[in-house]
């Protein structure tokens, strides 16, 4: 039992005789008092999350000819043309060479100038997982396999319990954070409420591309409301429940984050880089001046969170597909750009995440759910120009397939997890708290991020 475990068994004995609100603030402190890593420096995390699942076999494609023929006899339709694809040159032992398809070329250039990296074939897992044993009914296997809610909240919550409240990143930010202080969280979402932010202390911080929502009534910035908020401010504090109390504590530390929030942004000089039009790129160029405010706002850790649809490619994947990879390749091309821009690229690591891969067969116009899938690590900590985790085969019925083209994946979303945690300076203790069934699983093979 360490020190938090203790503390907490200790208020555990006296929560019946407290009120909720004092059993937080007392959590509060306990979680201050048992930080227990330094943390130097500034780093952020920046989570991409492909909404519907990313068919990355059309992401990354046999380039040579009999593996290239492998693929297109599986993908019929589907099949990227093979003069329309750019090699990627790495040193990985691979079974079969691979490249990207030409309107992912900025990501290819981002490869080769070892600021990418691909980590192939990662899904939940309960345990390293064999076709035989799932055939002969003895693999444990996550529940809810191929539906879209349940293997989201697999990924946001780093395990295999759909049940679950806390995400991985609101369980580091419980530890790390100091939640005792009303400032602003860590983690910061622009896609709303989200499990793998959300912690069992910390709340995420939800803001658009445009800033940080303010209660327009009450924008001090806006003269004629002054009158307004001084009627409001004297009605609440005529009220001394205790849920009037948390309420008013709520709408100040609310107003009072907005504020400063939105007057850091508008603080900062213009950018030389600039992001496209879409919601992608907003969303990004977003982040890149909320990190830019990193001092102002007194950050050192953060964790953002941005959520891409569309990638459910049932149908018109020939149509749509390439448009997405194309939208998230130039739209990360642009935030790399944004990081150099900001002398910050080895301290901010980019990465993909999506429901699950897809069929390698086509149902005629698109593509099934699946399970094991290709994510997207960059940044210049990233061990780039590499590529991480065991291939599947792409044929039909093979050691990796469970059925049309579902791949088992061979490196769990729990690993991919652990090692973005390990670079964001998490002890080992504290990862196994973050991800406390890791150590079922090997992560020799997957050091893609450097240590410092």
């Amino acid at each position: 039992m360490n020190k938090r475990q203790f503390l907490k068994s200790i208020l555990a004995s006296s929560i019946g005789a407290t009120s909720y609100s004092a059993v937080g603030q007392q959590l509060a402190m306990i979680n201050a008092a048992a930080k227990s890593t330094t943390l130097e420096g500034y780093k952020a995390l920046v989570c991409i999350f492909l909404y519907g699942g990313n068919d990355s076999y059309n992401m990354l494609i046999p380039t040579e000819n009999t593996d290239y023929q492998t693929y297109a006899g599986v993908r019929q339709n589907l099949a990227i043309a093979q003069n329309s694809l750019t090699p990627l040159s790495t040193n990985t032992s691979l079974p079969y060479a691979l490249g990207v398809p030409d309107y992912m070329n900025p990501l290819a250039n981002l490869f080769h100038q070892g600021r990418l990296a691909f980590v192939n074939n990662v899904g939940p897992l309960v345990e390293p997982t064999l076709k035989a044993a799932i055939e002969n009914g003895s693999a444990k296997l996550p529940p809810q396999l191929f539906s879209h809610n349940d293997q989201q909240k697999l990924w946001e919550t780093g395990g295999s319990n759909i049940g679950e409240l806390a995400g991985w990143a609101g369980r580091m930010a419980d530890l790390i954070t100091d939640t005792t202080s009303n400032a602003i969280s860590m983690n910061i979402s622009l896609a709303g409420n989200n499990v793998m932010q959300t912690g069992n202390l910390v709340q995420p911080y939800s803001m658009t591309a445009n800033g940080a929502p303010m209660f327009e009534a009450l924008n001090p910035l806006k003269d004629w409301n002054n009158r307004r908020i001084e009627l409001f401010d004297q009605l609440t504090a005529l009220d001394n429940h205790s849920l009037g109390n948390a309420y008013k504590k709520i709408m100040s530390t609310s107003r009072t984050n907005a504020l400063k929030v939105n007057q850091a942004l508008d603080s900062l000089p213009e950018f030389v880089t600039t992001f496209d039009e879409d919601s992608l790129s907003q969303e990004l160029a977003m982040t890149t001046k909320l990190i830019a405010s990193r001092n102002t706002l007194a950050m050192n850790r953060q964790v953002f969170f941005i959520g891409f649809g569309g990638w459910d490619t049932h149908d018109r994947q020939l149509e749509d597909h390439p448009r997405l990879l194309s939208t998230l390749s130039n739209a990360l091309n642009r935030f790399n750009d944004s990081m150099d821009e900001l002398g910050l690229s080895d301290s901010v690591t980019t990465f993909t995440a999506s429901d699950f891969g897809r069929t390698l067969t086509s149902n005629g116009d698109g593509t099934d759910h699946g399970w094991g899938g290709h994510q997207i690590v960059m940044g210049g900590a990233v061990n780039g120009g590499e590529l991480y985790g065991e291939m599947p085969e792409l044929a039909l019925n093979s050691k990796d397939d469970i059925a049309d083209g579902r791949m088992i994946p061979t490196t769990s979303s729990e690993e991919y997890g652990a090692q973005l945690a390990k670079w964001f300076g998490l002890s080992d203790s504290e990862i196994a708290q973050v991800f406390p069934t890791l150590s079922r699983f090997d992560q020799s093979n997957i050091d893609f991020l450097s240590s410092t």
